[in-house]
């Protein structure tokens, strides 16, 4: 059964369409309805529409850009526009908007079911294509199409030089595909699903890449699909980012797979720069997944490429490992620190993302369930507020969680054992870090300093540094191609087999395995 939404400013009209029309009987579903094209938008994300039935003027969002943004963001919706203007400029409109059918008000219930009956037959025969299309890609899959797939995703791994660069694009022009821009942005599409489910997801990324008209181009990635796309500038490249993120994140087969998170890279302007696209791409990733968030949520890398230091792979939760030790009353001043490395038009967009998963994740260490500590409104403040009470609002859900974990997690209320958790976070990777150092830092005796350290943590010095060390390699195995005898150079070890009897020892997997089994099942 087809779902339908109505939208119309004169609420005699929608009453009217709502109860003359013998919906179901027709074999369609009135679904919902809106007064203006600015409360419809949402609505019809999240009921998953199949037709809008939209008047043209109304206030605040018309018909016509509410068309425009169905267009951009959802197009498998058909529009049906309705009309008490015999307008021949509007017709021309929604003509270069793809709507096919334009009624005139008042509309009979004749007209109005021939009109839903052709675009129902639309919709069936697009679905149709595109069964059609997901079983001739599964049959080229083991041609051209596995060749192209196994191309675009070579250039978002770690490795890869100017050479690579060119033999990959002259192989991908061999096939048709012509990967020269002006600029290029990458797109990393995370979500859950798993078997068919997952299949269904990517043909669909796909499919909504062909419809871009060779702008943006789709392959597998091992925990879901990453997208390549080309522009001529930076504005019309993270246009067009923006547009398919937009698109993707409310594909019908997207909305049934949970988890879905899209994050998109920096624009850069240089082919063999891709990668560094990728890289804060995947960064952008690694700051929603480390708190087991499953919001859907598209971020932009661009938003913080005004940063003063570069992304690296080690740097995933910067506000996080901030605030990580802080108290409540330092919330405040490393918030106000944290906002000068950022575009300041930017700036509290950014900060309201990192600043909730950071409070998340505190709660979590805390033992807590952040919906549980977090009231809505607080967060509802926090995220919506604009000027400096968005930033004291931010403040207070990040003091709330930080109470949170203090009260019920032993070691991060005494300052001294937070101070030298901090220390101990910013110099893991020095493999010549000793329990002096740090006992130095907090100005205890090696002894006495031991002794608080165990009490308030529940571990030794030796045990928590080690904690410490294989949970940052476990990120890095997850999130990056880099070597095992690399990353333990990256957090500490100088001995690659001594890293890898103390993760399995940790673990119970060797690093190799870790990372299979982590792709595998993601």
């Amino acid at each position: 059964m087809m779902k339908v939404f109505l939208v119309d400013d004169e609420i005699a009209i929608r009453e009217n369409l709502r109860n003359s029309f013998p919906w179901e009987e027709k074999g369609y579903q009135l679904v919902g309805e809106a007064p203006d094209g600015e409360m419809a938008l949402p609505m019809l994300r999240d009921l998953n529409a199949d037709i809008l039935l939209t008047d043209i003027r109304m206030p605040f969002m018309d018909g016509m850009k509410l068309c425009e943004e169905v267009q951009r963001t959802m197009p498998w919706v058909e529009r049906i526009i309705l009309s008490g203007y015999d307008d021949f400029a509007y017709a021309q409109k929604a003509i270069s908007l793809g709507v096919k059918e334009y009624l005139l008000k008042p509309v009979t219930a004749a007209e109005l079911e021939a009109a839903l009956n052709r675009v129902s037959r639309q919709i069936e025969e697009k679905r149709r294509d595109r069964e059609n299309l997901t079983a001739l890609r599964e049959r080229l899959f083991s041609g051209n199409q596995f060749l192209r797939d196994k191309l675009l995703a070579s250039l978002f791994t770690d490795e890869g030089d100017r050479e690579d660069d060119e033999a990959l694009l002259g192989q991908m022009r061999g096939l048709g595909i012509n990967l020269m821009a002006g600029c290029y942005a990458v797109i990393d599409i995370a979500f859950t699903a798993e078997g068919e489910q997952r299949l269904a997801c990517r043909n669909a990324l796909a499919s909504l890449a062909e419809m871009s008209g060779g702008g943006v181009h789709v392959c597998s990635a091992p925990k879901g699909a990453r997208a390549l796309v080309l522009g001529d500038n930076p504005e019309d490249t993270e246009e067009r980012a923006y547009s398919f993120a937009s698109s993707a994140i409310h594909l019908p087969e997207m909305q049934k797979a949970e988890g879905t998170l899209i994050s998109m890279g920096e624009t850069v302007k240089d082919f063999h720069e891709i990668r560094q696209s990728m890289r804060s791409a995947r960064h952008i990733r690694h700051l929603q997944t480390a708190e087991g968030n499953t919001e859907r949520i598209i971020v932009s890398g661009n938003e913080i490429s005004g940063r003063r230091t570069p992304l690296s792979e080690t740097e995933l939760s910067p506000l996080y490992e901030r605030l990580q030790y802080a108290s409540e009353e330092e919330v405040e001043p490393i918030l106000t620190e944290y906002t000068r490395s950022l575009d300041p038009a930017l700036a509290l967009g950014y900060l309201r993302v990192a600043g909730l998963l950071t409070a998340r994740r505190i709660i979590q260490e805390g033992e807590g369930i952040p919906r549980e500590v977090l009231s809505d409104e607080l967060v509802d403040e926090a995220m919506h507020t604009e000027g400096e009470e968005g930033f004291r609002r931010l403040a207070e859900l990040l003091r709330s969680a930080i109470v949170f974990r203090n009260r019920n997690r032993a070691g991060y209320g005494d300052p001294t054992i937070s101070r030298a958790r901090a220390y101990l976070s910013q110099h893991y990777a020095d493999p010549n870090l000793m329990l002096q150092d740090v006992a130095g830092e907090v100005h205890l005796s090696q002894s006495h300093f031991s002794t608080v350290f165990a009490q308030e943590t529940g571990l030794t010095f030796t045990q928590y540094l080690t904690a410490l060390r294989i949970g940052k390699a476990r990120e890095l195995l997850e999130a990056t191609e880099m070597r095992s005898s690399q990353i333990a150079l990256e957090v500490g070890y100088n001995d690659s087999h001594y890293f890898s009897y103390l993760f399995k020892k940790t673990t119970g997997m060797t690093p190799s395995e870790y990372r299979k089994a982590n792709r595998t099942s993601s």
